[in-house]
């Protein structure tokens, strides 16, 4: 039960009451755990009410944690449900759903839970900070719940938006070379690295395993620690090094050390780096920065900036982010565009293609056009995109050499829509030279026999292509 203060929530399970300050709820992982999901999403929107007026003597993960509660709309978030599994000598099972109220793990197998199928709950906010509470072995779901997330915000570009963990493949494990045990016979404990993540645990004589509990990478390295756990220096430093990765979490009584200027750089980079609209919007007599701190604020804009690239999915949001590249002095934004798109998904590839045809770089464009394509065995879409797509590309040399290419190749389908690409451009204003009795020609059945009409005909055709 979660009674609600002035400047504190009380929280009451059975005989015990914990109070929490504004700043514990705003800075302490896993806030109000114990209580369902939907009561605890209603406090932490009240605590960012209460929380204006101490908003100077907040830290800067509470800010963050401020920012995300005050900017997102969890009634945005439609849910959906996942399936997958994990693997060691059993396969295990696993649910995943996301809905308005969070995140619902269902350990089917009953891995790291006690009881078969049993729920595990976590607040979205835990997630977006710290990363999964369970495993989610494949990164493309954790860029999709990413993004799910980042969709229900009401601001793209607020401070939290782009803080979230960090999204990474994880490394190839060798369960037995990464695996320590401390104790003897009679009790020991022990922390093993999974492909997925890591397993900490115990056991004794008498019951075997005592207990097990999971700690995903990402936790690992962003969830603040107490010094006294199972996980030693020496151990965190060799999964850092298998991870190829520094901890950026802090011990827990050290998370409470606020930035010097956090409102200013707040400020910043709410405003996108644009220091005129912090003044436009009036807050010109609160904004005190000094040019180095401008200087390491844009960086770490731009960084965001770049790294968001291949993380949305929006046109419209990945658009303000290439402007927003353009605006803190980036040149390359066309090169950086192009790079995303080869880690992006396949939504956020067809986003970046088309701002990149459409504003930057029509052959680069048209490289990740194509590209798309080694998505065509999962769907025909991607195939009619791609070919519809090239219908606006007359002038396009990756284009010209990509149809040529799929006119002289052996993949029927490839060769049909080709032949229909060259039908609309007839239609765009080729028809002197790609006429219909050309293109007629062009069939599968003359190619396959080897017809020459076919071959005279073809040739004819490149040429044509060539010319512009």
């Amino acid at each position: 039960m979660l009674e609600i203060k002035e400047n504190r929530i009380i929280q009451t399970i059975g005989d015990q009451k914990k109070e929490w300050s504004i700043q514990e709820l705003l800075e302490i992982p896993d806030p109000l755990s114990g209580e369902p999901l939907e009561p605890r999403n209603a406090a932490m929107f009240k605590v960012v009410e209460m929380a204006e007026v101490l908003y100077n003597e907040l830290s800067k993960t509470a800010l963050l944690r401020y920012d995300f509660w005050k900017q997102f709309k969890p009634d945005r978030i439609v849910e959906q449900k996942f399936q997958y599994t994990t693997k060691v000598t059993h396969t295990y099972q696993w649910g995943l759903t996301i809905d308005s109220k969070g995140l619902h793990y269902k350990d089917i197998s009953g891995d790291y839970t006690p009881q078969l199928g049993a729920v595990t709950d976590q607040l979205f906010s835990d997630f977006w900070f710290y990363g999964p509470l369970l495993p989610i072995p494949d990164l493309s779901l954790r860029k999709l719940l990413v993004a799910t997330i980042r969709n229900a915000f009401i601001q793209a570009g607020s401070a939290a938006s782009y803080k979230h963990f960090e999204l990474f493949e994880y490394p190839e494990v060798n369960d037995s070379n990464h695996y320590w045990q401390n104790g003897d016979y009679e009790a020991s404990d022990f922390v093993c690295v999974r492909y997925y993540g890591i397993e900490i645990g115990a056991t004794n004589w008498r019951d075997g395993l005592a207990y097990q509990w999971f700690l995903s990478f990402e936790y690992f390295l962003t969830k603040p620690y107490q010094e006294d756990t199972v996980l030693t220096p020496e151990i965190r430093a060799e999964i850092e090094l298998l991870l190829g990765r520094k901890s950026t979490q802090k011990r827990l009584e050290d998370i409470t050390n606020p930035e010097k200027n956090a409102e200013s750089k707040r400020l910043f980079m709410d405003n996108g780096g644009q220091i005129h609209y912090i003044h436009l919007h009036g807050f010109g007599d609160d904004y005190k920065a000094t040019y180095s701190e401008e200087a390491a604020w844009r960086a770490e804009l731009i960084e965001q900036y770049i790294k968001r690239l291949s993380e949305e999915e929006n046109e419209f949001t990945l658009i303000h982010i290439a402007k927003g590249l353009e605006l803190n002095g980036v040149k390359n934004v066309g090169e950086l565009i192009f790079t995303a798109t080869k880690s992006a998904n396949p939504k956020g590839r067809q986003a970046l293609t088309k701002i990149l045809i459409d504003q930057y770089d029509a052959e680069l464009g048209a490289v990740a056009l194509i590209s798309l394509l080694e998505y065509e065995r999962f769907t025909d879409y991607w195939r009619n995109y791609v070919f519809n797509s090239l219908f606006k590309l007359r002038n396009n040399k990756t284009v010209q050499h990509f149809i040529i290419e799929k006119l002289k190749g052996d993949y029927k389908t490839h060769f049909e829509k080709s032949v229909d690409v060259l039908r609309a451009w007839n239609y765009r204003g080729d028809e002197d030279q790609l006429d219909r009795n050309l293109l007629n020609e062009l069939n599968w059945d003359d190619a396959t026999a080897h017809d020459p009409n076919f071959r005279s005909a073809l040739d004819k055709t490149i040429k044509i292509i060539q010319k512009k």
